[in-house]
């Protein structure tokens, strides 16, 4: 998923089926760095993708995961949002760099 302000990719190493990584186009160290307006880009484009994996695959839900340059400000982090579905019989162990939200279960 491409918008003008968010960029969506399968993560390159998934934790579950459909692990993704949601992202801001410009460049910020941490999500609180964006404007209001782009962070509710970032929080549309997750609920389309749930939608979206809700409709492909059986889940119970979704954790979002959001991930800012670590203490030590580093200039060449971006922030992003791991969404990960919560697929009945697996298990996945969430990373410990994330800030994660429980998203609910999905219609």
């Amino acid at each position: 998923m491409f918008t003008e302000f968010v960029v969506a990719v399968p993560h390159p190493s998934p934790l579950a089926s459909c692990h993704l990584v949601v992202a801001p186009r410009r460049h910020v160290a941490a999500f609180y760095d964006l404007d209001v307006q782009e962070q509710r880009m970032i929080w549309d484009a997750v609920a389309q993708l749930c939608q979206r994996i809700a409709t492909s695959i059986p889940v119970e839900g979704f954790d979002a995961g959001f991930v800012d340059s670590p203490v030590g400000d580093h200039p060449d982090f971006h922030a992003y949002v791991h969404l990960i579905p919560r697929i009945p019989g697996q298990r996945a162990d969430l990373p410990r760099d994330a800030e994660w939200v429980d998203l609910g279960p999905q219609p």
